[in-house]
């Protein structure tokens, strides 16, 4: 054939596959034209039975979907297709109305809800024909996203198997559902400009590891912290755990007796347990408490706000443990905006509005003159995907001494950066590493080298510290051990501070702890541990 001729056959061709997308002319779709690209099988925050589909054209070409359907191999859900898909663009399916995801019109409206442990969703052309599937029906679930997070699956290669596990991951913090319009809902956090640099102060317990027994010496620690109450002018408000140090339940009354305005917020366990004595004072003294009622989640923070200008906050618990037995750390930082960010926090416990009863109200990036600081609390803010993400930019090291740590999805990002290179050296306490689901033997058979604290009292830290002398070092900190509860249950506060000198302050106490352990207690003890230095 002239090759003219076969130039105008190709062009008359290409013509009428154009037309027949667009027209609705029955089409035989090749494999993956159209594929399943995010799935929100857990629904929304809002409630997880808002569930979501989305759908990507990897064609160049408008694709008519009438007479396609998109079913799971289960039954539910059976859903047969309407309307059209544009070349490379999206199409989004709203499970029983169309206000599952705000702002965004769904494209179809469909009935059936996915199952919380898989499914084998396939997609299907007019003539039956099999273009893209998604077979997570196996012993393993659902490829990707998070039930308790609320946070959808997302497809990374849209042209790959979208039955590999590999080819899936997480998409926090609400996805990007995207219809046919291109019109899509994220939840994009914005950053706060401060105006100021970042001041603060840290505080670690000098008594660990070498204190044997509790004392009523006071610690730098505790100095510090009496001073804060001590100088506070009109407002304190307080959220703690444990309270059964006198000197913090003296200086607390005090300042209430000489009128400042003291607002408490505890946990109702605590309140009953080994800190009632504590709590009771505070309530005999005329001061506001208030508790959380839930025998399965507990108020967990230990934060002060003082007059609106500074917040305290650490792993420190308000008591004699916390202040003169454990590994604890506290910082306290002067600025209004994060004052007020912690103010807000404070005020929906304040009014009985604990765990999922609040809501993500604050806002959660600052920066000062050029130092990052994010804020997050829980169970609202999503903690464990914003840490998953820090972990994920370690390039060089990740220092951490924790108390708890539970959470797979972290372990997994560390797992990860371990094979990418990255050293990894851990404190554990000991209570913490006898846990059942506790990370540290996984993280030690994947090469990291931990030691476990054989100290009277308690790594009761809850801190990382990731490339301390990269590019970008950078420190996590709080009350939120690394558990789905403290996630996604507990009323919990996390700083991350991108900055060298908080980092190496962090890091001296991390060495400090690690050194006073044998290498009895290490694993990977055939590895050396070669300190880190800025060169």
């Amino acid at each position: 054939m002239p090759a003219r001729r076969l130039t105008s056959v190709v062009a008359l061709v290409v013509a009428t596959l154009a037309t027949a997308f667009l027209a609705g002319t029955a089409y035989l779709a090749s494999l993956r034209d159209v594929v399943i690209s995010e799935i929100a099988w857990m629904g929304t925050t809002t409630s997880s039975g808002d569930e979501w589909i989305e759908l990507y054209n990897n064609t160049t070409l408008a694709v008519n979907l009438a007479g396609w359907s998109l079913r799971a191999v289960g039954g539910t859900p059976s859903i047969t297709l309407t309307g059209t898909i544009p070349a490379g663009g999206y199409y989004l399916l709203e499970r029983t109305d169309d206000t599952t995801v705000p702002g965004v019109a769904a494209d179809q409206i469909y009935t059936g809800a996915l199952g919380d442990g898989g499914e084998d969703l396939v997609l299907r052309d007019s003539a039956a024909n099999v273009v893209d599937e998604v077979d997570a029906d196996g012993d393993s679930g659902w490829f990707s996203g998070h039930v308790d997070g609320r946070v959808p699956m997302l497809r990374v290669a849209v042209l790959e198997d979208g039955s590999q596990a590999a080819n899936w991951t997480y998409n926090p913090r609400c996805g990007t559902a995207t219809n046919s319009a291109g019109v899509s809902h994220t939840c994009t956090l914005t950053v706060t400009g401060v105006g100021h640099p970042l001041t603060y102060a840290v505080y670690f317990d000098e008594r660990a590891p070498t204190a044997a027994v509790t004392t009523t010496q006071h610690t730098a620690l505790e100095d510090a912290l009496l001073a804060r109450i001590d100088g506070a002018a009109s407002t304190l408000d307080v959220a703690l755990y444990d309270l059964n140090r006198q000197s913090v339940v003296d200086a607390l009354i005090a300042a209430h007796s000489r009128g400042v305005a003291v607002r408490v917020v505890g946990d109702d366990e605590a309140a009953t347990g080994e800190s009632s004595r504590g709590y009771q004072a505070l309530v005999d003294a005329g001061i506001g408490v208030i508790t959380d009622t839930s025998l399965s989640k507990i108020q967990h923070n230990k934060f002060m706000v003082f007059d609106g200008q500074a917040v305290w906050t650490g792993s420190t618990n308000f008591s004699d443990t916390g202040l003169t037995l454990n590994a604890e750390n506290s910082l306290v930082i002067g600025d209004t905006t994060l004052a007020g960010i912690y103010t807000a926090e404070f005020a929906e416990m304040w009014a009985g509005n604990f765990h999922e009863a609040k809501t993500d109200n604050t806002p959660h990036l600052l920066d000062y003159d050029g130092t990052l600081l994010k804020s997050f609390f829980s169970p609202t803010d999503l903690v464990a995907f914003e840490v998953r993400d820090e972990l994920a930019a370690a390039d060089r090291t990740i220092h951490f001494a924790m108390f708890y740590w539970t959470d797979d999805l972290l372990a997994g990002r560390v797992i990860e950066r371990l094979g990418a290179g990255v050293q990894v050296y851990g404190v554990w306490d000991q209570l913490g590493a006898a846990n059942e689901y506790s990370a540290d033997e996984a993280l030690c058979d994947a090469g990291a080298r931990i030691k476990i604290e054989n100290f009277a009292g308690k790594v009761h830290d809850k801190f990382a510290v990731i490339d301390v002398e990269g590019s970008d070092p950078t420190v996590i900190l709080g009350s939120y051990n690394w558990t789905d509860s403290g996630a996604y249950d507990n009323d919990e506060n996390t700083l991350i501070i991108h900055d060298r000198d908080l980092a190496r302050a962090y890091y001296a106490e991390w060495q400090r702890l690690w050194s006073a352990l044998g290498i009895q207690t290490m694993c990977n003890s055939f590895r050396t541990y070669l300190p880190i230095t800025s060169k």
